[in-house]
């Protein structure tokens, strides 16, 4: 136990230290020739984004997402990256931002991407690559609705960052929640990033009256909460891991749970 909580106190002290080397990792990619390149990469495939999205939008939400995790859900995740994590799913990783600011913040963390949209996994592959953690980021593209391809309790932890409020069907959400708990360990660590539905307006869009009647009103997004999670969990049980109680009831929340804890 004493070892443990050694441990346990030196990843807490060397998690900052590892952040902010990560975020100057990240900062020198950005004045790189090939972060150049990758722009252009981008351009060439989502000519859209540079169409339609303002400069500010564009590059905290794509071009520069792995800058904008760093600063704002890496350290949110700090609190539950216990000793011992070593295989973390992001689960519908997008263009793989998540993931590799993880694995910029925690070298000896390997974190495994699944997406149902090729292009993003396409994308992610590249920005790996960029940001030099491609040895460690393995991102898949996976069919909606049918199990991932990794054995049962194959992760330490689950990320899942602003994925759940899409899938808005239940059946699908339910097989969602279902799945990354299948792939957890006992006492593994699922970590949450979600709009919060307890709140009367979808918070991406904005609408009023989508999280509470979402069929009524034809939801294209519909926002969740720790209590939802739970209930789609069972039979296993998600119990909160070190959240703040007023974490659950922000605009945005964030939470931990720990499986059959």
């Amino acid at each position: 136990m004493e070892k443990l909580l050694e441990m346990r106190q030196s990843m807490n002290q060397n998690a900052p230290a590892g952040l902010q080397r990560a975020r100057a990792a990240a900062e020198a990619v950005s004045k790189s020739p090939q972060y150049g390149q990758f722009v252009e990469a981008v351009r060439k495939l989502y000519p859209w984004r540079f169409e339609k999205l303002t400069t500010q939008v564009l590059h905290r939400d794509y071009l520069r997402i792995v800058d904008h995790h760093l600063q704002h859900l890496v350290p949110r995740l700090q609190s539950c990256i216990d000793p011992g994590i070593r295989r973390v799913l992001d689960f519908g990783c997008g263009s793989g931002g998540s993931a590799i600011a993880l694995a910029m913040a925690y070298p000896g963390i390997r974190c495994y991407g699944t997406d149902i949209d090729a292009n993003e996994i396409l994308m992610a592959r590249e920005r790996a690559r960029l940001y030099a953690v491609a040895d460690r980021c393995e991102f898949q593209c996976v069919t909606a609705g049918e199990p991932l391809p990794f054995t049962e309790g194959f992760f330490d932890f689950c990320l899942c960052s602003s994925v759940i409020e899409y899938a808005i069907e239940k059946e699908i959400r339910t097989f969602c929640v279902r799945e990354m708990v299948r792939l957890l360990a006992d006492r593994g660590y699922l970590f949450f990033s979600v709009p919060n539905r307890l709140y009367p307006f979808e918070i991406h869009t904005g609408k009023w009256g989508w999280n509470y009647f979402p069929k009524q009103l034809r939801a294209r997004t519909v926002d969740s909460s720790f209590w939802e999670i739970r209930k789609l969990a069972r039979p296993d049980v998600l119990k909160l891991y070190r959240t703040p109680i007023a974490q659950l009831f922000r605009p945005w929340s964030n939470f931990c749970v720990r499986k059959n804890a």
